[in-house]
């Protein structure tokens, strides 16, 4: 794809220059061209700030960015244009350019700023309301999705249902336990990922792997009766109580070296992740659907509350 590079795409408001593949072959780092019939003085002190070009995969994902609240919401990345398929070319989306992530931002032990974790917290609860209002879920969070396909969500955020097999529950946001306290509070408080598979070491059995950080990091979660299911969770509580012996060392190891969620957070700085900043963490993170609060519920939660 990096022949694509230099290519000038025409949109319905602007043309663009690309100028490098973030991810091959469907999205572009690119730069806005100046309009033209503009003179050359007129432009030499303008700056055209970059954008994000995205093949259009599925017209639903268009439709969404183009609903009015969702185009209000400053937490959600906006839609800038649109540029339309010609022959073998689908047509691709213009999206507003971040300098960073948040994973590009994390602490490292160390806030500039000690209100962040709120701030981070309540910019993604506000931004899950939006979409819980509309019923506009994204196809990662879906039920119908999630149930027939679990892979729509990574192995290191997908619901505890979800490992089930059951879906989500319709009237719970799932999302607020698998995007918000798993990948992108807590992975980004301790600047490492705790949940997931990256530090299996048996071979095969990732979802049973997956399932036991979860124990050891939650608590007992009820085995399923589905024989699909079942022998991964019996699996699963077999390794969060098992250990094993090193070979180099000859001593004794867990397989899964993890504590609680809360002696996982508590080592880090209190001006990093604060008490209430972990109790705001276990409240979100229920194994339980049914009593798992919802975004908006969470937004009333004295830690978000804080910074009101």
């Amino acid at each position: 794809m990096a022949s694509c590079i230099g290519r000038v795409l025409v949109g319905r408001k602007a043309s663009y220059r690309l100028l490098e593949v973030l991810k091959e072959p469907s999205v572009f780092k690119a730069r806005t061209l100046p309009p033209s019939n503009r003179s050359p003085l007129s432009l030499s002190n303008v700056t055209y700030t970059p954008v994000v070009i995205k093949n259009l995969l599925r017209e639903r994902e268009l439709r969404t960015h183009q609903i009015p609240e969702i185009g209000a919401c400053t937490h959600i990345r906006q839609l800038q244009d649109v540029i339309e398929g010609d022959g073998d070319q689908p047509k691709k989306m213009v999206l507003e350019w971040m300098d960073a992530d948040l994973w590009q931002c994390r602490p490292h032990g160390k806030l500039a700023n000690p209100k962040l974790p709120q701030i981070v917290a309540k910019s993604i609860l506000e931004a899950l309301v939006v979409f819980q209002r509309l019923h506009a879920v994204h196809t990662a969070f879906h039920e119908g999705v999630a149930k027939n396909n679990p892979n729509a969500q990574t192995k290191e955020t997908r619901a505890p249902e979800v490992w089930k097999g059951l879906g989500f529950v319709h009237h719970l946001p799932a999302p607020i336990v698998a995007k918000l306290t798993n990948e992108q509070l807590v992975h980004w408080l301790l600047s490492r990922t705790l949940f997931g598979p990256r530090d299996k070491i048996i071979e095969q059995y990732t979802t049973a792997w997956c399932l036991a950080k979860i124990i050891r990091l939650i608590g007992p979660m009820e085995i399923p009766d589905d024989p699909k299911y079942k022998d991964d969770f019996t699996l699963a509580h077999d390794l969060a109580a098992s250990s094993y012996k090193d070979p180099k060392t000859g001593q004794w190891m867990p397989f899964i070296g993890l504590g609680s969620l809360r002696e996982e957070l508590e080592p880090l700085s209190r001006d990093v992740c604060s008490y209430a900043c972990i109790g705001f963490v276990e409240y979100l993170l229920v194994v339980d659907p049914a009593k798992r609060p919802t975004a908006e519920e969470a937004l009333q939660h004295p830690f978000i509350k804080s910074i009101s």
